[in-house]
């Protein structure tokens, strides 16, 4: 039987910890005391969970700061509520600041404190059940599918990712409590960023954990051949169908089938998957008889599908359909406290299948890995930890020069840094003189430009194409294009230019 986690009061004044004891046991919580924060941290350490720690600012040793943020690094899920001096606000903000939950200022209602450590505790309790829910779905993934399946895994504890793991917790409940239908699962993303990866969590922690996992990339393939491949044909259907194939949605029976790029999929094949979607039966190319299916859909996109039914270019009524969960998964550049930490893990597993030892990363190559823009996501840095490895002949820990990142940080915030004479450097190359006003205009106006180039030219100069990754409408793309005086054109093959798109040159 699990026991409650305790709630630890340090003060080095007698009279404050009675009463705080007395009060908080009243209100059913097991209460431990302290003197000090080396006594505290000897609590810990002594069994059972510390869910929150109320703690004195002002005391001798170290203080309520240390002891702050000394819980953070060592037990991160544990609140902490600090006490303060009447009208020390300042105080207050700054405890916050280091990872403090809330603060009460002397003289303070002990009912408050009731109320603030309650909250506390609901807080502590939703996080260890997430934490523990995501390292039990990645042990299962690695049982049930093997962690080679999936390259780019990795379970992710960012706050950028808070909203991710959520809805995982959400889907494994619905699961536990067994639900007759499991709902559809929409993943969004920029490309590389792993969607593929929560995919698979999904699965995992479903009831179809241990059926099949079908997975099929959607833009792989033109309407004729993704109808065959997702339902399967007749033999003699069509000129080649020498014996009949079974489709993925026989395949799949019992598990989960993953569409991925679900947005590149023709509008008329739309029709047929909502159509199995809704009556759970489907018909094989050139077929006559229903045949039913028990499939869970989990589709992905870096597409906006919003404006994709806007522009009737993806069916509404199956967009409802497969948006009743809706995960949306940050780039990698939101996840900054992912990077170093994930490109160790590719960096052991790849440095392991050649032969070879990764002695870890340089201080400057941990700066590099933080500081570049990762457009590419996670699929970039995996690849630039591979081929580090790939190179790689010395002994000792890895250094920037050896990872060899891209010059542009274009994708990603271009990190600035103050260099001995006071000039701020950067992807911009801003120059230090002036007021801030002027160099701030300066820098963002170059990195816009750079990064409007960038795009062209990894579209070929398709403006819709680099307004969709955007994510601003063309229009407004457009503008920025007049803005800097920047032409798609020049960008684009000789006999790459649609009607739009002339038409959006001409604007431009």
């Amino acid at each position: 039987m699990n026991m409650k986690p305790r709630v630890l009061v340090v003060d080095d004044e007698e009279t404050i910890r009675k009463l705080l004891k007395s009060r908080l046991e009243r209100e059913g919580f097991p209460v431990e005391v302290a003197s000090n924060a080396t006594e505290a941290q000897a609590l810990f350490a002594s069994g059972g969970d510390v869910g929150v720690v109320v703690t004195d600012l002002k005391m001798p040793g170290t203080d309520g700061f240390g002891l702050t943020a000394w819980c953070k690094t060592k037990y991160p899920v544990t609140r902490v509520i600090v006490i303060t001096g009447h009208g020390e606000k300042d105080v207050a903000v700054k405890a916050l600041r280091q990872g403090a939950s809330d603060y009460l200022e002397k003289p303070f209602d002990l009912d408050e404190l009731t109320h603030s450590v309650k909250r506390c505790l609901r807080e502590y309790e939703l996080e260890r059940e997430n934490t523990d829910l995501v390292g039990r779905l990645q042990a299962r993934v690695e049982r049930v599918e093997g962690k080679a399946e999936d390259k780019y895994w990795y379970v992710s504890k960012a706050t950028a990712m808070a909203k991710v793991n959520d809805w995982l917790t959400v889907l494994r409940r619905e699961a536990m409590r067994g639900d007759a239908e499991e709902p559809s699962v929409l993943i969004l993303g920029e490309s590389g960023t792993g969607k593929e990866g929560i995919a698979r969590m999904v699965h995992a922690g479903s009831r179809r954990g241990k059926g099949p996992w079908v997975a099929v990339n959607c833009a792989n393939f033109n309407e004729q051949l993704l109808e065959s491949e997702l339902f399967g044909h007749e033999k003699g259907a069509f000129t080649g169908a020498n014996t009949l194939k079974r489709g993925l949605f026989e395949i799949a029976k019992g598990g989960t089938l993953f569409l991925d790029e679900i947005g590149e999929m023709d509008v008329k094949l739309q029709a047929k998957l909502l159509r199995v979607l809704q009556e759970k039966a489907f018909r094989r190319v050139g077929g006559t008889a229903d045949l039913t299916t028990d499939v869970r859909v989990v589709a992905a996109t870096n597409r906006n599908l919003e404006e994709r039914v806007k522009a009737a270019t993806f069916r509404d009524d199956l967009y409802h359909r497969l948006s009743r969960v809706v995960v949306d998964i940050p780039s990698l550049r939101e996840r900054g406290e992912d990077i170093v930490p994930m490109a160790t893990q590719f960096a052991n597993r790849a440095f392991t299948a050649r032969g070879k030892t990764f002695a870890g990363f340089t201080a400057d190559a941990d700066g590099a890995l933080a500081g570049y823009g990762w457009p590419g996501n996670v699929r970039e840095l995996l690849n630039i930890i591979e081929r580090a490895a790939l190179v790689y002949q010395g002994a000792g820990t890895i250094g920037s020069k050896d990872l060899a990142l891209p010059a542009a940080r274009i994708g990603g915030t271009p990190s600035l840094s103050v260099v001995s004479n006071g000039a701020v450097s950067g992807a911009a190359d801003v120059p230090g003189v002036g007021g801030y006003m002027e160099l701030k205009k300066q820098w963002s106006d170059e990195f816009e430009k750079e990064y409007l180039i960038a795009s062209l030219q990894r579209h070929g100069g398709n403006v819709s194409a680099s307004a969709r990754e955007a994510k601003v409408d063309r229009s407004n793309f457009l503008r920025l294009l007049r803005r800097h005086g920047l032409k798609a054109q020049a960008y684009r093959k000789p006999g790459d230019t649609t009607p739009m798109e002339a038409e959006g040159e001409i604007a431009a």
